[in-house]
């Protein structure tokens, strides 16, 4: 287990210097940062003279090799644009963006687990058919336009709930929900599929033929051998909420991480996307190792160090 550990976050960090670098490289190559933050009309000694006092007066290579050395220390510099630590910017958005991902895959599970066993359960009934509609629908049709529609229903025609703004359980509602009924036709699908191959093996006829219940026969036998392409499916959502909750959370005005780092690209402000690349990288990675663990835990044929 500890080897296997070991290797894990040791290609997790070769993943992050990948992913880093990478960020880096398109970074410097898009643009200069200085001019953007300096009026049209100043003279280019005032250009050069900034451009200095931020090191982008350095050769390319000599850079990266800074910031490498900068990242080994976790020092992530300073934002060009606020001059406030890039680290306590991004770790001031990380609450928001975590609230928002886990409260949107909750609700995904909660409704999507349960109509794909039904689905299945119910496969080729008026269930079935719908549950299988969702899904397309779902996944078919994009986060902006499913956060606008709630938003024109339930901020504008209706006004219950705020369309925009952040600090109460009412700020949360409309955006949780504009992820989680994306996030929901995926597990709606992977449930039912999985299920169904699990319902047609032979041991879901042997624990029939013992006079169990249905629902036994379900939850315990038929679920339970089905759940792991469910969890994977739950990870992979995770990272799609943690990485691409960009759009979500500029049309409802949520101050995650996303937003930071959509404004902080536009500005070509380095040091926050940097950042904000890192623990989006660190979060997946560590997210991939407990899922392996998870794998393991439920299923005993899975050994970690083997």
């Amino acid at each position: 287990m500890l080897t296997f550990l070991r290797r894990r976050l040791f290609q997790g960090l070769i993943s992050i210097l990948i992913v880093l670098s990478i960020a880096f490289v398109v970074l410097n190559l898009s643009g200069d940062p200085i001019r953007m933050m300096l009026p049209p009309t100043a003279s280019q000694e005032d250009v050069e003279a900034m451009r200095k006092s931020y090191g982008f007066d350095q050769p390319l290579i000599y850079r990266y090799f800074t910031f490498l050395n900068q990242i080994a220390h976790l020092d992530f510099g300073k934002s060009v644009q606020t001059r406030r630590p890039a680290l306590s910017m991004v770790l001031a958005r990380l609450p928001a963006t975590i609230l928002l991902s886990f409260s949107a895959l909750f609700l995904a599970a909660l409704f999507g687990i349960p109509l794909g066993i039904l689905a299945a359960v119910k496969r080729g009934k008026i269930v079935d058919t719908l549950a299988v509609l969702l899904s397309m629908v779902g996944q078919s049709t994009p986060v902006f336009w499913i956060a606008l529609i709630l938003i024109y229903l339930f901020g504008v025609i209706f006004p219950v709930l705020p369309p925009s703004g952040y600090g109460t359980a009412e700020h949360l509602i409309l955006p949780a929900t504009s992820l989680s009924l994306f996030l929901l036709a995926g597990i709606t699908r992977v449930t039912r599929t999985s299920l169904l191959e699990v319902l047609n093996m032979p041991f879901i006829t042997t624990a029939r033929s013992k006079g169990l219940k249905e629902h036994v026969v379900i939850l315990k036998h038929a679920f339970l051998n089905a759940v792991i392409p469910v969890v994977t499916q739950l990870a992979l959502q995770m990272r799609f909420v943690i990485g691409g909750s960009v759009v979500v959370e500029a049309i409802f005005g949520w101050p995650g991480l996303g937003q930071l780092l959509a404004q902080a690209a536009f500005a070509r402000d380095y040091p926050v996307v940097i950042t904000s690349t890192f623990f989006i990288s660190l979060f997946i990675i560590l997210l991939n190792i407990a899922l392996d663990c998870f794998y393991s835990a439920i299923n005993p044929r899975i050994k970690l160090w083997e």
